[in-house]
């Protein structure tokens, strides 16, 4: 399960975000996760049971953000969602398509209390 180690690496960053802007509490943390990414919204849930501890926000919420895979067709402009391309564009037929969402990952924002 390596969401456990991608919640390590973001408590890291949040440790000094909150450094850096002189926080001692906070009470969410709000990530934003592509559906192309190979990470499992519900793993990162389960394991921020485990990793809160670690730190010293322990009762700071996690939510996660899916973001929606959607694709562009370079031959006719067309944006949709990945599932409905397949391999080519569902209006033009073509091939030549360019992923705009779904493989973020990051921190979308850090609420203080």
């Amino acid at each position: 399960m390596h969401e456990l180690g991608l919640l390590y690496r973001v408590t890291k960053t949040v440790d000094s975000f909150m450094a850096a802007n002189d926080l001692s509490r906070l009470s969410e943390i709000v990530l934003r996760v592509g559906e192309m990414t190979d990470v499992v919204p519900r793993y990162l849930e389960e394991a921020w049971q485990t990793v809160r501890d670690t730190t010293a926000y322990s009762d700071a919420t996690l939510t996660v953000e899916v973001v929606p895979a959607t694709a562009q067709c370079l031959s006719c402009g067309n944006v949709d969602s990945v599932h409905s391309f397949g391999m080519t564009c569902p209006k033009c037929d073509s091939p030549n398509l360019k992923i705009i969402t779904g493989r973020e990952f990051e921190i979308k924002h850090i609420v203080a209390k």
